[in-house]
């Protein structure tokens, strides 16, 4: 938690770099949510989640719709709604000949913020 002395204002920064192994998924959806602050402070929740909650967030069809809608339970139980990313479709490239395409850093708020 950070404190701006001057105003008395409190929020939340949680940098996140997720799992990349889909064993782990759960476990990093629990630690997020147990994250979450108390009501009324801001928080911000930003980085590499290694994990896409809109299937429109990768350009293959090969997607864990079960995993996608866990991730998105988590963020719902989190208060936490995305920043949307201006100007840019994806964020990570296997950078094949036929790549996959995924949006897998994001940046999430709480509507305190």
């Amino acid at each position: 938690m950070v404190l701006i002395r001057a105003s008395g204002n409190v929020f939340k920064i949680t940098t996140v770099y997720g799992p990349t192994e889909p064993s782990c998924k759960d476990a990093f959806f629990a630690e997020l949510l147990a994250q979450k602050p108390a009501p009324g402070i801001k928080w911000l929740a930003l980085g590499d989640f290694n994990q896409i909650y809109r299937a429109r967030d990768k350009n293959k069809r090969n997607i864990n719709h079960s995993r996608i809608t866990r991730f998105r339970n988590t963020l719902h139980a989190c208060e936490l709604n995305e920043i949307h990313l201006q100007n840019r479709k994806f964020t990570w490239s296997n950078e094949r000949d036929n790549p996959t395409l995924c949006k897998l850093d994001a940046f999430f708020c709480n509507v305190d913020w």
